[in-house]
């Protein structure tokens, strides 16, 4: 089976998914379930790259599914790896 997905994402100039330009098309292969799965994948991966939220239908459908805005988590540095960076040996006067 084949279906083209379309990938749009949320604008500030349209207030209505339907009134959205479609950002990316793509055609998927595969069981009904494989291109639910794919083109949910995708519109993730668009969500965290775009920061934005994103919809995604099939070509022709008013059906959509939604994926929200995704920000990448960013790992908060330890005292101890802030430490390692410093050299303590300079004379710098800097207590670690």
């Amino acid at each position: 089976m084949e279906k083209t997905v379309e990938f749009k994402i949320r604008v500030p100039q349209a207030d209505r998914w339907e009134d959205t330009p479609v950002y990316r098309s793509k055609t998927l292969s595969g069981s009904k379930e494989e291109i639910a799965q794919e083109a949910q994948e995708i519109a993730e991966g668009i969500a965290f790259s775009q920061s934005s939220d994103v919809r995604w239908n099939y070509e022709g459908s008013t059906q959509g599914h939604y994926v929200d805005e995704v920000f990448p988590e960013k790992p908060m540095a330890s005292t101890k790896s802030i430490s390692s960076l410093l050299n303590t040996s300079s004379g710098s006067g800097i207590a670690v």
